[in-house]
């Protein structure tokens, strides 16, 4: 399968041009509920992809929790079978454009190289018998990653861009890795869950003494 025909290239190009387009608006910042309708209420797995890589820019305190919590919103909509809408607390938080459209810049020339190895394979991983589990597994790794934890995101959430990735280029494989990567990462937010409260009682502990 050519770059051309790859179905992942083509909602990249989708995203980088929905997020030009508010640039050009001369918008400093879009929030959330703008993203929702340049990329279309009812573009749940495109939308997963797009807060998932947003997960991965460092932003202040709160974004983290924020991108978290959109996630599961976008989740429960799928399993639903709505349109996304967003809690108003949630809709109405900014992001940086310029940051947004120089991420979705690279995000598509990740996405050329990427599909050369990424092709359809094994498509009933990712039909619409796939919906169900997909989203309660976004639902369960979101509700991890809004714990005030630092790095309790980073793992799972390079997990769910794997699998929401090769959702969308119909690719099975990459599903199955994407599920061994949010595996693993949740595995160690359990280490980390653990040590953090490890910490919490001996300190405790301490203090009572």
């Amino acid at each position: 399968m050519t770059e051309r025909h790859s179905p992942i290239n083509r909602y990249m190009r989708r995203i980088a041009r929905s997020l030009r387009l508010a640039a050009d608006h001369n918008q400093s910042h879009v929030t959330l509920d703008r993203l929702i309708e340049l990329l279309g209420p009812k573009s749940h797995r495109l939308l997963l992809l797009v807060v998932s890589l947003f997960n991965m820019i460092p932003g202040p305190p709160g974004y983290g929790g924020t991108i978290a919590f959109t996630t599961g919103a976008i989740a429960i909509a799928m399993l639903m079978g709505r349109p996304i809408r967003l809690p108003g607390i949630l809709g109405r938080r900014k992001l940086p454009i310029d940051l947004m459209v120089r991420g979705s810049n690279q995000v598509v020339k990740v996405a050329n190289l990427l599909s050369r190895f990424s092709r359809p394979r094994m498509r009933w991983l990712t039909g619409a018998g796939a919906v169900v589990p997909y989203g309660v597994l976004v639902i369960g790794v979101s509700l991890v990653m809004a714990l005030p934890i630092p790095f309790i995101n980073a793992i799972p959430n390079v997990g769910l861009c794997i699998i929401a990735f090769s959702m969308l280029n119909r690719d099975g494989v990459g599903v199955i890795t994407g599920l061994v990567a949010t595996a693993l990462g949740l595995i160690v937010d359990a280490a980390i869950i653990l040590g953090v409260l490890h910490l919490g009682m001996t300190a405790f502990q301490s203090m009572a003494s």
